[in-house]
């Protein structure tokens, strides 16, 4: 015989299930909206160390009159990164991007003279890590200029072939043939 005791336990145990679905749908789906959030941006690391050099986030488009190459790619999560070839005085080609801000250490004076992105001087930025050479800062030396990037102070062209992005390394990491079934 079934009394009122055992309806109302058999009820709370199905209640207890149908919060424990919802409850674990809910969170499956919290996790995987800030999974595809967290996909839209990328960690670029020094390509020699491993080093964490800057957010995709930061990127941003800053064009050189200069550039003899100027080419629109989806990298890092990100559409439309700008990338630019431009040759320095002994005829050496750098793919560069740009971004607002780099973990990268500045080596020597800040120089003038054949900057790719007039109105800015250059130093050689390297990581701080292991010292490759990871790029150049770029900081504004003629206040006065009317160009339309006039609240750009500082930025950061970084060489392509001497990051890469996280995503990419996380490719490269194997598994032990016990752990593969």
């Amino acid at each position: 015989m079934i009394t009122d005791d055992v309806l109302v336990y058999r009820h709370t145990g199905m209640l207890s299930i149908l919060y424990l679905i919802i409850l674990y749908s809910t969170c499956d789906y919290t996790v995987s909206s800030l999974s595809n959030d967290l996909h839209t941006q990328e960690l670029l690391l020094c390509r020699k160390c491993g080093t964490d050099v800057v957010d995709s986030y930061y990127l941003f488009n800053k064009l050189s009159p200069g550039a003899h190459k100027i080419e629109k790619q989806s990298m890092f999560g990100k559409q439309n990164v700008t990338v630019q070839t431009l040759i320095n005085p002994f005829g050496i080609n750098f793919e560069i991007i740009t971004s607002e801000k780099a973990r990268c250490k500045n080596i020597g004076p800040s120089q003038g003279a054949d900057s790719w992105f007039p109105g800015y001087t250059w130093q050689i930025c390297v990581c701080p890590h292991c010292g490759q050479h990871i790029g150049w800062t770029f900081t504004r030396s003629d206040l006065n200029t009317n160009d339309e990037d006039q609240n750009i102070i500082l930025f950061h062209g970084l060489i392509l072939n001497n990051i890469l992005g996280e995503n990419f390394t996380d490719s490269l990491i194997m598994m032990p043939k016990m752990y593969k079934m």
